[in-house]
């Protein structure tokens, strides 16, 4: 890249690139809440769930000295009380690589999907699919869609615009909802790789949108 290169010439460059693409496609610093939703594990460095598990552990072990109970339990409930937080810490660790592993994800699909901040951070209810050229019919989409789970359908077609609207269907959980965050983060990344792609070798996508 030379320096008399304008500023919309490194644009296009970069957009020509899928890892430049997918890398300027997401935050830049992932919050701990991003980094959690990728893993089936996130939920526990959640502060509410730590918390509660703490208080679980702590209370257990005032109860057992006040019962007097033998100093081996004390002793084994006094590390239960620490266990929370100290795993919490080792996941928070382990999921330090969270933007890296969505960036190569993102840059291995042949076509750009857009937003996965607001999947990250919880949110995200469709897939808006931008087609190069004319749509397959509601009909077969929905046939493969259903191999991913059943509430998973085409909500919109839009031919004239070449557009589908896909249901991620990701129902949110009111007593965990953090566990729901990586339920969707997966589900979009099924629809995609199982779904999206096979189908983009025979209608091509120009770019996928969660809305």
């Amino acid at each position: 890249m030379t320096e008399s290169m304008t500023k919309d010439e490194r644009g296009d460059l970069d957009r020509s690139d899928p890892r430049s693409r997918a890398d300027q496609s997401v935050a830049l610093r992932f919050t701990r809440l991003m980094k959690a939703s990728t893993s089936p594990y996130g939920v526990l460095t959640d502060p509410p769930v730590v918390a509660v598990a703490t208080a679980i552990s702590l209370m257990s072990m005032l109860a057992a000295r006040q019962l007097a109970a033998p100093s081996s339990i004390v002793v084994a409930l006094e590390a239960m009380t620490l266990l929370p937080v100290t795993l919490a810490a080792v996941l928070t660790l382990t999921l330090s690589g969270a933007r890296a592993r969505v960036v190569d994800w993102l840059a291995s699909v042949p076509f750009p999907v857009e937003n996965m901040n607001a999947v990250l951070n919880g949110l995200g209810e469709t897939l808006e699919v931008q087609f190069a050229a004319d749509l397959p019919t509601s009909e077969a989409v929905n046939l493969e869609l259903d191999k991913v789970h059943s509430d998973c359908f085409v909500t919109q077609a839009a031919p004239e615009e070449r557009r589908m609207e896909i249901r991620i269907g990701v129902v949110e959980s009111k007593r965990n909802p953090a566990s729901t965050n990586h339920a969707r983060y997966e589900r979009v990344r099924q629809l995609v790789e199982r779904v999206l792609v096979p189908i983009s070798s025979t209608h091509p996508i120009v770019d996928v949108r969660v809305k």
